[in-house]
């Protein structure tokens, strides 16, 4: 009986230090809603989110199918680029093709992937995007409404490395910067002051990962990259910079992923609206057969900042 009362006492007080452990641990920033936002409903298969809002419309474009269905991963149809449309960015309605996969011998007749948050300039859309064919480069279309795109006829531009992959663009000043990651999943980038001609010799950043997201708050880069394969384990790492070069790696972002994604997390874009940071991102929990879309919301300030273990 002794025994027993002590190992009850003991218990007791784990559990009570358990407790005001958790009551003093800081709690995440991140809302994740429980949820996905998006699942198309052609084939279920949506990876690789960008968005963009113009007028009273968000339009979301997506990775849609995939070259390898017959192995048992998801998608029908031809590898392409698709679109959504939504009047709130939580409710969204599937459009249908915004890229298709190239003719035999093209840059990305195998397929267009990973589309970049299109740009506005001198009223046309810039969206750059990942064509894989003989070798993984990246290129642009262009749109004047969002919905029609014509294919850079002089694709790919960022091509002198083994593999340029998952642009994406951030414009700063007049000057833009288009990042990517290389055949070791370094993250590089390029600058432009017209979003068509880009500097020669892209600069490291001394991040690591894949689908990047870069944002600037208070004076900090934060950049988010995707870690591990993108239907085992993938998750979102946070790096901070002063100044596009030397990230510091803050490890993996607190956050609560939900069921649904819990075979991949990342691999999205951030909106800011409402002081607020809107991460959309691509989601599965079956082997990569379904990705979703999901939705995670930060208060704007530098995520890396607070956001790292």
């Amino acid at each position: 009986m002794r025994r027993t009362a002590v190992l009850v006492a003991i218990a007791s007080l784990l559990m009570t230090a358990a407790a005001a452990y958790t009551e003093m641990a800081p709690p995440s920033a991140w809302q994740t809603r429980e949820t996905p936002v998006y699942s198309d409903p052609d084939d279920h298969w949506a990876k690789d989110p960008s968005i963009i809002k113009a007028g009273d419309t968000y339009y979301m474009y997506h990775t849609s199918a995939n070259p390898w269905q017959d192995a048992g991963e998801g998608g029908k149809g031809e590898p392409r680029i698709d679109y959504a449309t939504s009047p709130d960015g939580l409710t969204w309605t599937r459009q249908g093709l915004a890229i298709e996969k190239g003719r035999a011998g093209e840059w990305d007749d195998t397929r267009p992937q990973a589309p970049a948050k299109p740009i506005l300039r001198d009223g046309v859309y810039y969206m750059y995007y990942t064509g894989a064919g003989r070798k993984v480069s990246i290129g642009y279309a262009t749109s004047t409404d969002l919905r029609h795109w014509t294919k850079n006829p002089r694709n790919p531009v960022i091509k002198d490395m083994s593999k340029s992959n998952d642009p994406f663009i951030h414009q700063e000043g007049g000057l833009y910067h288009l990042f990517f990651n290389d055949m070791q999943e370094r993250v590089h980038y390029v600058t432009s002051a017209n979003l068509v001609s880009w500097s020669s010799e892209p600069v490291l950043t001394g991040a690591v990962g894949e689908g990047n997201i870069v944002l600037k708050d208070q004076g900090v880069y934060t950049m988010l990259t995707a870690v591990g394969h993108s239907h085992r384990g993938e998750y979102y790492k946070s790096w901070t910079s002063r100044n596009l070069t030397g990230f510091v790696d803050h490890g993996k972002i607190k956050i609560k992923v939900p069921a649904w994604a819990s075979g991949a997390f990342g691999h999205g874009d951030v909106i800011g609206r409402d002081n607020q940071y809107w991460l959309y991102f691509q989601g599965t929990s079956d082997g990569g057969k379904t990705f979703q879309i999901g939705l995670a919301i930060h208060p704007a300030r530098p995520i890396g900042l607070d956001d790292g273990k």
